[in-house]
């Protein structure tokens, strides 16, 4: 097979071949046509936390909302600040409940009536796994209307809203 045919077969990184149709012309034109075989996933973050290599979009349908390798910042700042907010929230929670005060989740009194250890754990990792994700989907667009990133940041603020309230609550009940 030479480079004059009219197809030429290459292998992909999970060892599959795909066919790669060229068209001799080079006016603009698609010149390949084959599947998308971009993925990602969450090896593909840890991969780029580890060594972030694209910071814009190469092709054209990612320089709106690329996928990129590197993460903003900001975004490992609103992730960290909300687990540390889920951490303050539980510990003003059990905190309150220790001044008589009432957990009006039904799920989480139910985890806190098992022991204290789970339900820290679970609020832990109710918070934390959703941060990730929200982190690893930022670009994304969930139901054609908001971005995973606006997502993380109204979380952030809705968490320092109850902080604030739960502070309210604690001077009402030591003053």
């Amino acid at each position: 097979m030479n480079m004059s045919d009219a197809s030429k077969l290459c292998q992909t990184h999970n060892g599959s071949f795909n066919a790669i149709y060229m068209r001799g012309s080079r006016n603009g034109e698609e010149r390949r046509i084959q599947n998308e075989r971009r993925e990602f996933s969450l090896r593909t973050l840890l991969k780029c936390t580890v060594s972030p290599r694209r910071f814009t979009g190469r092709r054209r349908e990612d320089r709106r909302f690329p996928k990129l390798d590197c993460f903003e910042s900001a975004l490992g700042f609103l992730a960290v600040g909300l687990v540390i907010l889920s951490i303050i929230d539980a510990t003003f929670t059990l905190k309150l409940i220790s001044l008589g005060g009432e957990e009006v989740n039904p799920f989480m009194l139910w985890m806190m009536n098992q022991s204290i250890s789970a339900f820290v754990a679970t609020k832990m990792l109710l918070t934390a796994v959703p941060a990730i994700v929200l982190v690893a989907t930022a670009n994304h667009t969930f139901f054609g209307i908001v971005r995973a990133r606006s997502i993380l940041a109204a979380l952030v603020g809705l968490y320092i809203g109850l902080i604030v309230y739960e502070i309210g609550l604690l001077s009402i009940a030591m003053g």
